[in-house]
């Protein structure tokens, strides 16, 4: 391997490892907001709903830099011959009047939406994962 085909790898290597970085962090969060939706549910009130909005709040952040971390990844990624391209979706999560309107119809479609969060965080923290050891291998 030539010596700019190994700095393209390194560098792609870096990037992958800050948008998984950036991918934990954003699992951990929403786990959290997950967390507080359920007692939300469960016990209910405005303290629980601030909470969990609060929450949720963390995790739109973390979910916002998971996704500049995951398109600098992907621009790295182009520029290595042999490893596919990687897409993968980090859904938002939805704003919801779940203060103003604290009812368990509310609840219950803000925590669907965690879930779905989560799921996609967690399918691009595996497709993420496979392309770093796909690159770690060319290094």
């Amino acid at each position: 391997m030539r010596a700019d085909e190994r700095r393209e790898v390194a560098e792609a290597v870096a990037a992958g490892r800050r948008a998984l970085t950036s991918l934990e962090t954003a699992a951990d969060a929403l786990g959290s907001a997950s967390n507080w939706g359920l007692f939300d549910i469960l016990a209910g009130g405005i303290i629980s709903s601030l909470v969990k909005r609060s929450r949720l709040d963390d995790a739109e952040e973390a979910l916002e830099r998971a996704r500049a971390d995951l398109y600098a990844f992907t621009r790295e990624v182009s520029d290595v011959r042999g490893i596919e391209e990687l897409r993968v979706n980090v859904g938002g999560l939805a704003s919801a009047l779940d203060i103003l309107v604290d009812n368990p119809f509310v609840d219950l479609y803000v925590q669907k939406r965690i879930d779905d969060a989560e799921e996609n965080v967690q399918a691009a923290i595996k497709a993420t994962k496979t392309v770093l050891r796909r690159l770690e291998a060319l290094s």
